[in-house]
C-alpha cells in the first residue's frame, strides 16, 4: 500500500469534525487494508492512525525534535531553512511546512524508492533505534530520505507523526469504535470488547489483528501479561466523605452472588491513605522485575531500591503489584514526604541514579494485586485480591508503619511505628496503610490521619468490585482538600494531541507581579470539555505572537478561573510557586489580565495553607 493512499485517508478524516463520520472513514480503510494486502499491514496502518509507530507501554519514541525534522526537510527538499521557518511560523504545523517545501523543492530526485506504509513505518522504528556520537544526523538523514520520496500531502503526515501532531482529531475512542463497526457489528457489547482489549494490551495494533483474524473471541482471550503494563484504574472525586461511604458500602447481597463467597465485612468500605508520589506497577517474572508509572513508563533503571524491595519483600516469583511510590527527606528529623515535584526528580535522571535515589530515598507502598503465579486476578473483588496480597507480603512488609495511630488494612488495632532512619533503607517496602470503616466518624478520623501524616487524603473502595483498567468507573472515590480557586492569565499554550490535536490546550498560567509584569504558577494538563476547548482555542488563536514547535506564544489578555490542590514552592517557574494539579472551572469571559489574582494572594494562599496543614498536625 502506497504511503500516499493513507494520507489521503488522513485527510478525509480531518476534514470532518463528525465523529460518525471519522469512524466510518477510518473502517472503510481499516477493512480495505485487511482485504487487499498482506495481513501485517492492518496492524501497522491502526497504529500510524493514532500517529504513533509503539505501542504506548514501549518505552521507545522516534525522538527527532522539531529543529530536526526542520532541517531534515531542508535536506530533502533544498529549500532554505529560513523558509521553512517561515512557513512554520505562519501555518503553526511544521507538517504544513514540510508539504509547502516539497511542492516548491529546488532538487528533484531521479530515481525515487516507492514510499509505502511498511517502509514509512519501518523507517519510524529504526530511527527510534540510533543512539550514540552521530545518531541525530542519521536520524536527520533517515526523515530526509522519506521526504524525498514523498508528495507534498504524504510529506505533510511523514512530519506529523515525526513531531507527534496528526491534528486528525483521532482518539481511542474513535479507533475502537471503527475497529468494531469494521469486524464486529458494532453494538455496545461490541466496543466494549474492543475497549476491554485495548485496555489489557495498551496496543491498538494487537487489538486490530485479533479482531480482524478472530473476531471477538479473540478480544475475549485477551488477558494480562507480565512486562505489559495497564492503565491503572482511576477514582472520582467525592462530594463528601459521608457521600463516598454510602455509595461505597460492601452490598452482601452482590458478593454473594457474583462470587458465592462469604463478605468479610458487610456494610463496610476500605479507607487507605491516598500517597503524594508515583504511581507504579510491579512486574515480576522470576529474577526479572519491572517497573511502570500510570503513564506506562518504564523505569526500572531509575528505581534499583524498588526493585531491590520488591525482590526482599514479597514473596512470589510471578506477579502484578500496584504501588504508590513515596520520597523522603534522609536529612529530615520527621516522616513528611517530600513534594511529587521533589520525587519527580527521579524519573527525570537517567545518570547518577545511585546518587538521586541516595538523596531521595522512596518507601513502595502497595496496595492491590492484579496477577499472580500466570493468574489473572482482574475480575476478583478487591477484597479478594488483598487477601491474596497478604499472602504474599513479608511480616515486615504487612507490619511497619509510618503513623502510629493508622491501622491494619484487616484489623482497627494499631501497629507499631518505626524510627525514621529505617525510610533510608534501599529496600523499604510496606502495605499502603487502610482501615474498614461502616460509618462517616470512623471514616474521618483516618482521612485526619492521613493528612496529619502529611499525605493527599484518602481513597475510598467499594470492597466487592473488580479492577477495571483506565476507567472512572465508579468503585471508589479520592476525598483530599481542594484550595480557593485563582484568576490567572493565560501566557502560553500547546496544540492538544489524538482527537483534539487541531485545539490548543495546556495553557501555562500566571498572575500579577507588584510591578505590572506577570509570573508563571503552572501549566493546566487537563480539564477542558470539548466545548470549552473550543471556545478557548477561539479565544486565543488571533492572540498567538510566536509559535515554537507546537508551543504558541500568546498575548496576555485571557483569565481562567483555575481550581487546584495545593501550592508547592518551586524553581520551575518564575513566580517562585507551582500549582498542584490545576484544573479549569471556568473561562473568565467578564475579567481582564488587569483583574487576575496577583503574587501576593498566591503567597498568601501557600502561608494560610502551611498554617492549616500545621494545625492539622497538631
Amino acid at each position: 500500500m502506497k504511503y500516499s493512499e493513507l494520507a489521503e485517508v488522513y485527510t478525509d478524516v480531518a476534514a470532518t469534525s463528525a465523529t460518525t463520520q471519522k469512524e466510518t472513514l477510518l473502517a472503510d480503510c481499516f477493512l480495505d487494508v485487511y482485504d487487499n494486502t498482506e495481513t501485517s499491514l492492518l496492524p501497522v496502518t491502526v497504529r500510524l492512525v493514532r500517529g504513533r509507530v509503539f505501542a504506548r507501554w514501549e518505552a521507545a519514541e522516534i525522538g527527532v525534535s522539531t529543529a530536526g525534522a526542520a532541517d531534515a526537510i531542508s535536506k530533502a527538499t533544498g529549500v532554505e531553512s529560513e523558509q521553512i521557518e517561515t512557513w512554520w511560523r505562519e501555518e503553526g504545523d511544521l507538517g504544513d511546512a514540510a508539504a509547502y517545501a516539497v511542492d516548491d523543492r529546488v532538487q528533484q530526485t531521479l530515481t525515487a524508492t516507492p514510499l509505502t506504509v511498511t517502509r514509512v513505518y519501518e523507517t519510524l522504528r529504526e530511527v527510534a533505534s540510533y543512539e550514540g556520537s552521530g545518531s541525530q544526523q542519521k536520524q536527520r538523514d533517515e526523515i530526509a530520505g522519506l521526504i524525498s520520496d514523498a508528495s507534498p500531502l504524504a510529506a505533510r503526515y511523514i512530519v506529523r507523526t515525526v513531531t507527534g501532531s496528526m491534528r486528525l482529531g483521532v482518539g481511542e475512542g474513535i479507533v475502537r469504535n471503527a475497529l468494531a463497526s469494521a469486524f464486529l457489528d458494532m453494538s455496545d457489547d461490541a466496543a466494549d470488547a474492543v475497549q476491554r482489549a485495548i485496555d489489557l494490551t495498551n496496543d491498538v495494533a494487537v487489538v486490530a489483528q485479533r479482531v480482524a483474524e478472530q473476531g471477538q473471541p479473540g478480544l475475549d482471550d485477551v488477558d494480562l501479561e507480565l512486562f505489559r503494563p495497564i492503565k491503572p484504574m482511576l477514582a472520582k472525586q467525592a462530594e463528601s466523605i459521608q457521600t463516598a461511604v454510602d455509595e461505597l458500602a460492601a452490598d452482601p447481597k452482590h458478593i454473594e452472588r457474583n462470587h458465592n463467597i462469604e463478605l468479610s465485612h458487610s456494610g463496610a468500605v476500605l479507607i487507605e491513605f491516598k500517597y503524594d508520589g508515583i504511581r507504579a506497577k510491579i512486574h515480576r517474572d522470576g529474577d526479572d522485575i519491572r517497573v511502570y508509572t500510570r503513564r506506562l513508563s518504564d523505569v526500572t533503571e531509575q528505581f534499583p531500591d524498588v526493585v531491590s524491595a520488591a525482590r526482599d519483600h514479597i514473596d512470589a516469583k510471578h506477579y502484578i503489584i500496584e504501588a504508590e511510590l513515596v520520597g523522603y527527606d534522609p536529612q529530615s528529623n520527621d516522616d513528611t514526604p517530600v513534594t511529587f515535584q521533589t520525587l519527580a526528580q527521579r524519573i527525570q535522571r537517567t545518570d547518577n541514579v545511585a546518587t538521586i535515589a541516595k538523596s531521595i530515598p522512596v518507601t513502595t507502598y502497595v496496595f492491590d494485586l492484579l496477577a499472580l503465579n500466570g493468574e489473572s486476578l482482574l475480575t476478583d473483588t478487591l477484597e479478594m485480591r488483598l487477601e491474596r496480597l497478604n499472602t504474599i507480603l513479608s511480616t515486615k512488609a504487612t507490619s511497619d508503619s509510618k503513623s502510629a495511630s493508622t491501622h491494619n488494612a484487616h484489623s482497627s488495632t494499631s501497629v507499631t511505628t518505626v524510627s525514621s532512619d529505617q525510610y533510608q533503607s534501599s529496600s523499604s517496602l510496606r502495605r499502603a496503610q487502610c482501615t474498614w470503616a461502616t460509618t462517616q466518624t470512623t471514616a474521618t478520623e483516618f482521612y485526619e490521619d492521613a493528612l496529619a501524616a502529611g499525605h493527599e487524603g484518602v481513597m475510598i473502595k467499594n470492597p466487592t468490585r473488580p479492577y477495571q483498567p483506565g476507567s472512572r468507573v465508579g468503585y471508589q472515590r479520592k476525598i483530599k482538600p481542594t484550595m480557593e480557586p485563582l484568576d490567572l492569565v493565560v501566557t502560553r499554550a500547546k496544540w492538544s494531541e489524538g482527537r483534539k490535536s487541531d485545539f490548543l490546550g495546556r495553557p501555562y498560567l500566571a498572575c500579577r507581579t507588584a510591578d505590572g509584569n506577570l509570573a508563571e504558577v503552572g501549566r493546566m494538563h487537563t480539564g477542558f470539555t470539548d466545548d470549552q476547548l473550543e471556545t478557548f482555542t477561539n479565544r486565543v488563536e488571533p492572540l498567538i505572537e510566536n509559535v515554537e514547535g507546537r508551543e504558541a506564544t500568546l498575548t496576555p489578555a485571557v483569565v481562567l478561573a483555575v481550581e487546584y490542590e495545593e501550592i508547592q514552592i518551586s524553581s520551575t517557574y518564575d513566580s517562585g510557586y507551582a500549582l498542584r494539579f490545576p484544573r479549569l472551572k471556568q473561562i473568565r469571559h467578564d475579567c481582564d489580565p488587569s483583574q487576575a489574582d496577583s503574587l501576593e494572594r498566591v503567597e498568601r494562599l501557600y502561608e494560610q495553607q502551611s498554617l492549616d496543614e500545621s494545625q492539622t498536625s497538631v
